[in-house]
């Protein structure tokens, strides 16, 4: 009767649904409800904010100008992102197309026709390259009359740019469902590494098997639809419908897309013995795949995968997608050639290669995400990508279980208790190690994302960041009573008193987790205060940037972009007691090369209004250090001057070295007090699993125990020694007034 009952993936996924039914119920609901949620209008989250626009916003110029520069928080995409000038009335002005700077990915350039004196409304839409969100803004811009007098009307408001601002609720929604899938996946295929093997063919055995081939079924499938699904949306939102193809396959975000359904179209043979050889009609058919119709629906979408994978070939060519189709055909080609027994356990390939599908499927999400975007993006992605493993092991290995006790309580099932405890014992150390994991690498993309410590209570990022401490910190309270009833194990399994509770417990956890999840959904899409910080338009952002102090002027120097050839040169003049400064009749730079082989070249910068000047000019003609040297002129006042050291790379290297991927992710701490911290984190491991090494090997625990010493006291001492000296190159004011240099006649 047992085989008949669980005959068929089928009537697997019936069971599973009838014991969680109160849940299911609601689950259906919110099924029925989500694509309302969807269709509702919403303002576009993204991440690729502006930072700041020539001419600046609210600005009201004599002349109109002949472009309109953007420069945004990260690139962006070819297609799918462009400006427009609005009229008063609503009506677009006559501009050329939107141009991307092939050395700069950040920034956008309008042109425009000439344009008449009025009020303008510019408006730019942009997505991502990085993280694949787009995001809508706007800002007015006014064209003086002839006579200086400001035109009449008022500015469209088309689109509020709020950076600092909850997501959408049914993309949140959306990508809570990819999260739920990756962790019944991942949690799914960790139990089949943490099973322990058996020959027997009937009870729990068998059930666990199945139950753990159709968990992780339903994962893949909601990875794979709300990936979809979120792709769909976006291009709604984009206006895109008419182009999908073109939107899958020409943008970053969308090859990812595709390459993640590439690799779990891969794993979902592999959750079944045979699963290939059943699909490719090259063996017997499995008990547990009754369905005829299965083949029939998974070719053809394996077909429309592959198509698109071959389009990308078209638009782009990438090694990752030789990597994807090389998985790909490797996973069905080792289990046709070397095929599996009835049970999956046995089949060694099978299980190794939809662990590698699974895990190469969910590294596209960190590729995308806000780590990517990160100064030091490579370091910042890995620690996200393990960040990510570790919570899908942990949660996904929670929900396995609640749905295991509540399989077991409903089919009233007499355990096998031998492996039944040592399951449970073996998941508790691996949801140890798994936390351990998350508090190291949490604590470092919270290093990475927030600015500093106010962010935590001052931004909606940082808010959510708190909710969702505060579900973990409930979480490890269940956890902590759980983990007692674990070490007693055999007690708990062989007495149904104890064993009622221990599963309430685990089911609460569980539904605990899938709450958090949804505070993570949040988290991720919402804009990150160390990008959201800098988002405000009010003054350039440059590659140089420095204040120097002369007698009773605070003189701010921006450069851009630094290198070698055009710059422009912007210079902010104020009191640090905020009174006036006087008339500046004039603001005048002299450039002098450390070589001395250059000659002296000056340079007029024109007055912007609220004491700024600025000018452009090809006056850096070499790589290396030049003396740049302000003089200001004042009526009634003493003439100052200056001078400023700005550092020019070499050509060749200048944006190589800006885009590294392997800077210093926290550039506010030194590199040794990272790699400190990490060791000072890792010293306590030997004491967090003593019982377990002790019971392995006391000398080899001992001698762990003294590394553990080493690795804190170094780790102490090198974070302590990076710490006080970069305390030390911190100028102080009085340190910061540069050295003068009188000429007696500046050729005025």
């Amino acid at each position: 009767m047992p085989n008949a009952r669980w005959a068929g993936a089928t009537r697997l996924i019936r069971t599973a649904c009838r014991s969680v039914k109160p849940v299911g119920r609601q689950l259906a609901w919110l099924l029925v409800l989500l694509p309302a949620l969807l269709l509702a209008p919403r303002a576009a989250e993204a991440h690729a904010l502006l930072l700041r626009a020539e001419p600046q916003p609210n600005a009201e110029l004599a002349h109109p100008p002949s472009t309109l520069e953007f420069w945004f928080s990260e690139p962006l995409e070819k297609t799918f992102t462009g400006a427009r000038i609005l009229r008063a009335d609503g009506t677009e002005a006559p501009t050329g197309a939107a141009v991307i700077d092939p050395e700069d990915p950040t920034h956008l350039t309008l042109p425009l026709e000439t344009i008449e004196p009025g009020i303008y409304t510019v408006v730019w839409q942009t997505l991502s390259s990085v993280d694949g969100h787009e995001w809508v803004g706007s800002f007015p811009l006014t064209v003086l009359n002839a006579d200086g007098t400001r035109p009449t009307g008022s500015p469209l408001v088309v689109a509020e740019d709020h950076p600092d601002r909850l997501p959408p609720l049914g993309d949140a929604l959306l990508r809570w469902l990819s999260l739920l899938g990756a962790t019944l996946l991942v949690g799914s295929l960790s139990m089949r590494w943490l099973l322990p093997l058996s020959d027997s063919e009937e009870g729990l055995d068998r059930s666990l098997d199945r139950l753990i081939s159709t968990t992780a079924m339903v994962g893949t499938l909601l990875l794979t639809g709300a990936g979809w699904l979120q792709f769909l949306m976006q291009a709604l939102r984009l206006g895109a419908t008419g182009e999908l193809l073109e939107f899958l396959l020409a943008t970053r975000p969308g090859r990812l897309l595709l390459m993640r359904q590439m690799l779990l179209a891969g794993v979902i043979p592999l959750l079944y013995p045979n699963g290939w050889a059943y699909i490719l009609r090259l063996r017997s058919v499995p008990a547990g795949l009754a369905s005829h119709k299965w083949p029939f629906l998974y070719i053809p979408y394996v077909w429309l995968l592959a198509f698109g994978m071959a389009g990308m070939f078209y638009y782009r060519m990438e090694l990752w997608i030789f990597v994807v189709a090389f998985m790909f055909i490797g996973s069905g080609w080792s289990e046709v050639l070397l095929g599996g027994k009835p049970t999956w356990h046995g089949a060694f390939p099978q299980r190794t290669w939809s662990t590698i599908l699974t895990a190469a499927a969910l590294f596209t999400f960190p590729a995308s995400s806000h780590a990517a975007a990160a100064r030091g993006s490579g370091w910042a992605v890995a620690v996200d990508y393990v960040h990510l493993i570790a919570a899908a092991v942990w949660a996904g290995g929670l929900l396995f279980l609640a749905l295991l006790l509540l399989r077991l309580r409903h089919t009233e099932t007499v355990p096998d208790p031998d492996r039944l405890v040592l399951l449970l014992r073996r998941y508790s150390l691996s949801a140890q190690a798994a936390v351990f994991l998350l508090a190291v690498t949490g604590l470092f993309s919270s290093l990475v994302q927030l600015p500093g410590f106010d962010s935590l209570f001052d931004t909606t990022y940082g808010r959510v960041l708190l909710v969702k401490l505060a579900l973990v910190a409930v979480i490890m309270a269940l956890a902590y009573f759980n983990n007692r009833a674990v070490r007693q194990a055999t007690a708990t399994v062989s007495n149904t008193g104890k064993l009622r509770p221990f599963m309430r417990r685990v089911i609460v956890e569980a539904g605990m987790a899938s709450v958090l999840m949804l505070s993570v959904a949040l988290l991720v899409q919402t804009p990150t205060p160390s990008v959201s910080a800098t988002t405000t338009p009010v003054g350039p952002s440059l590659p140089f940037n420095e204040m120097t102090y002369e007698d009773d002027l605070a003189i701010h120097l921006q450069v851009t972009p630094n290198r070698v050839g055009h710059n422009r040169y912007w210079v902010h003049l104020s009191r640090p007691a905020a009174s006036e400064i006087g008339e500046v009749q004039l603001v005048r730079l002299f450039f002098d090369h450390e070589s001395g082989q250059m000659g002296q070249s000056r340079l007029d910068l024109e007055a912007l209004g609220d004491d700024a000047f600025a000018a452009e000019g090809a006056f850096l003609n070499r790589d290396g250090d030049w003396s740049v040297s302000v003089y200001v002129r004042r009526r009634g006042l003493d003439d100052l001057l200056a001078e400023v050291t700005v550092p020019v790379p070499p050509a060749e290297t200048a944006g190589i070295a800006s885009r590294s991927p392997w800077l210093n992710p926290v550039p506010r701490l030194p590199a040794g007090v990272l790699v400190g911290g990490l060791l000072v984190a890792l010293s306590p491991i030997p004491f967090f699993w003593r019982r377990q090494l002790l019971r392995a090997s006391r000398p080899f625990f001992f001698v762990l125990v003294m590394g553990a010493l080493l690795f804190f006291l170094g780790g102490a001492l090198l974070g302590l020694l990076s710490y006080a000296q970069m305390n030390d190159k911190l100028p102080s004011p009085a340190s910061q007034r540069p050295p003068v240099h009188l000429q007696a006649d500046f050729h005025l």
